[in-house]
């Protein structure tokens, strides 16, 4: 039996994980991306995408449903993802921050240079708000190092980041590599979050 006055696990259901749950995504996360693909259209169908920090594979189940059957979608993450039934969605546990396991990765299957780069990863928080953007700067920044080695010329990069004093020096870089940077928090984004996405569009 559990005590009254132990504390129940922390979990948001708000309109997106009921709705999440009801089209089948793994995670509410997903709705992020959808929201983020209807302002900015980065994702085009027979695209390769490439998804960082991608457990449990919502942006994985939206890269899909994007590409559709001749495109692929690419999933990295340091937690296994329960495989896919589309035979165009692959999976690997790796560290983002091992490039070249990265690219080894991704020649094996045959893909040199890549559409698009999503990234989601987020750091383990501490509840220091400072040290937190700190560490989700430094996974972005990782993430925006490896969409430049990875895109095509004309490819697009998206990142989640906390918002802080960092974030300004990733936009600021993101400049000289891109087109058109933005700054976007999609509608499906919790309230009470502070975290955003950085999108590039254009790879130079």
């Amino acid at each position: 039996m559990i005590s009254a006055s132990m504390p129940k696990p922390f979990q948001v259901q708000d309109k997106y994980f009921h709705l999440a749950k009801e089209r089948g995504y793994r995670a509410r996360s997903a709705f992020k991306l959808l929201d983020i693909q209807e302002k900015f259209q980065l994702i085009r169908r027979g695209d390769t995408v490439v998804d960082l920090g991608a457990a449990p594979g919502s942006f994985l189940q939206v890269i899909a449903e994007l590409v559709g059957p001749n495109g692929t979608g690419v999933g990295f993450d340091l937690q296994e993802i329960a495989p896919f039934a589309e035979k165009n969605i692959h999976t690997f546990v790796q560290d983002i921050m091992e490039k070249d396991a990265i690219f080894a990765r991704l020649e094996e299957l045959g893909v040199k240079r890549v559409d698009t780069v999503t990234s989601d990863l987020a750091p383990k928080t501490s509840g220091i708000r400072d040290l937190d953007q700190g560490r989700s700067a430094e996974l972005t920044d990782q993430a925006f190092f490896l969409a430049t080695r990875l895109l095509k010329k004309g490819g697009n990069f998206v990142g989640k980041i906390f918002e802080g004093e960092e974030m300004k020096v990733l936009i600021a870089n993101m400049k000289k590599r891109f087109r058109k940077v933005s700054v976007f928090k999609p509608p499906s984004s919790r309230d009470r979050s502070f975290e955003t996405f950085v999108v590039g569009i254009h790879l130079l």
